[in-house]
Order: structure tokens, then C-alpha cells, then sequence
């Protein structure tokens, strides 16, 4: 291999700084990385990697293909990962460089030459001389490649590398105009919110379903698209997102048709007013209702009202008085014969009305005697279950009496009793086997205080 005709441990030593210390570059203060800071600060969870089956193979491309994370998060990682590589100039792949080095070697060949030929000229062809001006002329374009040539083309790579964090940050910024900035405006316009994590797993679940209802899949494949469908539906719901709209009984064509949306404050805000509306409007319709009812004796349904059946009836006994017979419409009501005479009328009227009563009276004793004897029935009961406790107390010890009838009545809220009374009954009924300290011992188990004792006397008529 020929001799090169620079001198590349100068070159060598100019790329290395700038490899080793990318702040030899000239600075760009034009050029600023606004998301730096953020992307720094940025975790990024790495992708879980799955071994499936081969048998699901396939299946799990489909997976990977479809279950991508929000474009916003793949170019916060882009950002990220950008930031976080420090910058590097490799000149051996920069063409523009290497262009530039060949340059300069085809001049300093051409100025070689052009020296060469003068000294000859002057009868100094190759001599030691012109070897020295030769390596003269050659160190001159090395320090010109390494100070001049190389900086230039560094400073220009460097410049890319900001560029491209700049670009990557606007984009950022525009995806997130798009994707978050923008549904949040609109939700406060429609009341309705989607968050930018549920789109994106909606879209997957479409994408899983559209999979899994391709022809010629297997059941392996499908079972692997299932379980990635299960995982996205749970994501739905943590984000408040009904997911049986994307369930494994919906197509991919049903599913896509639904408008999903999480019902935002001002939205509920709008919906309670639209209830209250309606409310107020049915209120409204039912008093005039009413009204109507009371002014025209027909109810909404077409029905009479009590009072205009009353004043038909006041009307019917009118006409009998007027003309000396029962009305037809009349004698039907009260199944007499048609042209019975008034006073026949009356007289049958008054007996009916007089046997109902008969009647009532009876069914109310009946009922009296029915209730009487319930509740002689209910008393005895009573009585038989406060002697079994009284009996029960004498051979137990406050805490076995207590585990028998007092714990199953004794009903809790929030840790507190909320039927006091009843558990200071159920205590007092074997109150007569223990002495007070054994009672107080009780009523303090169940957070029965002196002022509970008292309102229950004041409440039964016990006194104090």
C-alpha cells in the first residue's frame, strides 16, 4: 500500500477530540433543545419481551404488530434516547468530509507537481530539497484538514444532532397539540373525554380483533390475540372506559361503531340541569293536570274525578225528585227496574247503603279479632322468650349470656351499634342474675353509656 501523504496521527488526534469532548465544537447558541431537561427526567419502561409457543408465533407478531404504545410516547422515547447519546463525529462515514479530504489531496498532488517542475527547471529535481518542500507542502494540508476542514465539517454534524432534538421536540409538542391539548378542548365543549391512553388501547383492541377475525387463524393464535385483548379491556376499565362494548362476543365492526367517552364534570354538571329540567316540566304537566281534572271532572286517562262523579250522581237524584222516577242510568247503577218509583228508589238506596255498613262493620270486627288474637299470640311469645332469658342468665356468665342474646340482635355501622334500645332490653332481661358491676362491664362492651340507659327509660316510660 502506498504511503499516505498526510500525516494521520494529526488527523487521528483532531477526530478523537472530537469524539472524546463534543464541546470543542463551536457553539450554536441559535440552536436551543427545549424538552432536554423533560426527556432526562424521563423513566421509560422497557416493552416486556414474551416467549410464546411456536405454536403461537405467529400470533405474538400480530400482537407486536397491533399493541404499540401512543405516538407521543414513542416520541418522547425518540427524545429521550437522542439526549441521552452523547455526541459523536465519526469523519471516516461522513461523505461530505471525505469529499473534502480528496479535495485537498488532489490539490496538494497538483502543487506537488507544479513544485516538482519548477525545481527542475532550475536543476533541483529530486533532490533533498525538493523531498523537503514536498512534506512541507503536505504537513501544511494536513494541519489544514485537521484545524480548518475537520472543525467545519464536526461543527455541521453537531448541528444535525441539535436539529434533529429540536425537530423531535416540535413534533412532541405538535402530537401533543393533537392528541391530548385537543380532545381536552373539546371536552369541555361536548362533555365528554377520552383519554389519550384509552384511545391508543381502543385502536390495539381494534387492531387485536381485526386479527383475530382473519381467515385461516389458528386456535393457538387466537388464544395469544385473546389474552393481549383481556389485558387492554382492564386497562379500559381502570380508565373508567366501559369495556363490554369491546368485548370477545363484539366484532371488530360493532366495536369500532361505539362512541366511547368518560362524562366530564361540566358534562354532569349538563346532564343533572336536563334533569331537573324534565323533572319540573313533568311536575308541571301533573298540576296542570290537576287543574284541569278539577275544572272539567275528567282525569288525563279519561276517567271521571270523585267530585264530578258526585255531582253526576247529585244530578241523577235531582231528575228522580223532578219527575217522580229513577233515571235509567240511575236505576242501572243500582240495578233497580227502570221507572221504579222515587220513593221506592230511596228506600231500596238507603237499605243497601245500610247493609255495606252492616257488612263493613262486621269485616272490622272480624279483622279486630284477627289482630286481637295476633297480637295475644305475639305477647306470649314475648313473655316466653324474656322467661327463657331471665332462666338462661341465672346459669351463664355475663359473657355466655351475652354471646347468646345479645351478639345476634346487636346490629353495626361504621363499628357502632345503631340499636341501642334493643340491645339495652336484651341486656336488661337478665339484668336480675348480675350484680352492677358485671352490668356495666356489659353495657360498656357494647358502647352503652348512662345517657343511652336514660333516653331508653325516657322512651319506654321507665322513669330513672
Amino acid at each position: 500500500m502506498a504511503q499516505s501523504m498526510f500525516n494521520l496521527d494529526t488527523i487521528r488526534k483532531a477526530k478523537q477530540s472530537y469524539k472524546a469532548n463534543p464541546t470543542t465544537a463551536p457553539s450554536t447558541s441559535s440552536r436551543v433543545n427545549p424538552v432536554q431537561a423533560m426527556s432526562q427526567a424521563t423513566s421509560l419502561v422497557p416493552t416486556k419481551t414474551m416467549t410464546p409457543t411456536t405454536a403461537a408465533s405467529a400470533a405474538q407478531k400480530m400482537v407486536a404488530a397491533t399493541t404499540t404504545p401512543s405516538r407521543t410516547e414513542q416520541t418522547l422515547g425518540n427524545i429521550s434516547s437522542a439526549v441521552n447519546t452523547p455526541f459523536t463525529y465519526d469523519a471516516d462515514s461522513d461523505p461530505a468530509y471525505q469529499a473534502a479530504v480528496k479535495a485537498a489531496q488532489q490539490n496538494l498532488a497538483v502543487n506537488q507537481k507544479n513544485t516538482n517542475a519548477q525545481l527542475r527547471a532550475t536543476g533541483q529535481g529530486k533532490s533533498s530539497y525538493s523531498e523537503t518542500v514536498a512534506n512541507q507542502l503536505a504537513n501544511q494540508t494536513t494541519e489544514n484538514i485537521a484545524n480548518n476542514i475537520l472543525p467545519q465539517y464536526a461543527q455541521q454534524a453537531y448541528g444535525r444532532y441539535q436539529d434533529n432534538i429540536a425537530n423531535q421536540g416540535n413534533l412532541y409538542g405538535l402530537q401533543y397539540q393533537q392528541d391530548v391539548t385537543t380532545p381536552q378542548n373539546e371536552a369541555q365543549l361536548t362533555g365528554n373525554y377520552l383519554p389519550p391512553e384509552a384511545k391508543t388501547a381502543i385502536n390495539n383492541l381494534l387492531g387485536l380483533k381485526t386479527q383475530a377475525e382473519t381467515k385461516g387463524i389458528t386456535a393457538g393464535e387466537r388464544s395469544v390475540l385473546s389474552t393481549e385483548a383481556d389485558k387492554l379491556r382492564s386497562q379500559l376499565k381502570s380508565l373508567g372506559i366501559d369495556p363490554s362494548f369491546y368485548g370477545a362476543d363484539k366484532t371488530a365492526a360493532q366495536a369500532s361503531s361505539n362512541n366511547p367517552g368518560i362524562r366530564t364534570l361540566a358534562g354532569q354538571s349538563q346532564d343533572l340541569s336536563a334533569q331537573a329540567q324534565a323533572l319540573a316540566k313533568q311536575e308541571q304537566e301533573y298540576n296542570q293536570g290537576i287543574t284541569n281534572a278539577q275544572l272539567t271532572g275528567v282525569m288525563p286517562d279519561g276517567s271521571k274525578t270523585t267530585a264530578e262523579q258526585q255531582r253526576q250522581l247529585t244530578n241523577l237524584w235531582t231528575v228522580a225528585e223532578q219527575t217522580g222516577s229513577i233515571p235509567d242510568g240511575l236505576a242501572t247503577m243500582y240495578g233497580l227496574p227502570k221507572g221504579t218509583e222515587t220513593l221506592a228508589a230511596k228506600q231500596f238506596a238507603q237499605q243497601l247503603a245500610i247493609s255495606q255498613q252492616n257488612a263493613d262493620t262486621s269485616s272490622g270486627s272480624l279483622e279486630l279479632s284477627r289482630d286481637n288474637a295476633a297480637w295475644d299470640q305475639q305477647t306470649s311469645i314475648i313473655d316466653a322468650e324474656a322467661k327463657a332469658q331471665q332462666a338462661a342468665a341465672k346459669t351463664m356468665t355475663p359473657q355466655d349470656y351475652a354471646k347468646s342474646y345479645v351478639n345476634p340482635i346487636a346490629k353495626y355501622k361504621d363499628g357502632k351499634i345503631t340499636n341501642k334500645n334493643d340491645v339495652i332490653a336484651a341486656i336488661s332481661m337478665g339484668a336480675g342474675s348480675y350484680t352492677d358491676a358485671q352490668l356495666d362491664q356489659l353495657f360498656n362492651q357494647y358502647q352503652i353509656t348512662d345517657t343511652d340507659v336514660k333516653a331508653y327509660q325516657k322512651a319506654y316510660g321507665l322513669g330513672e
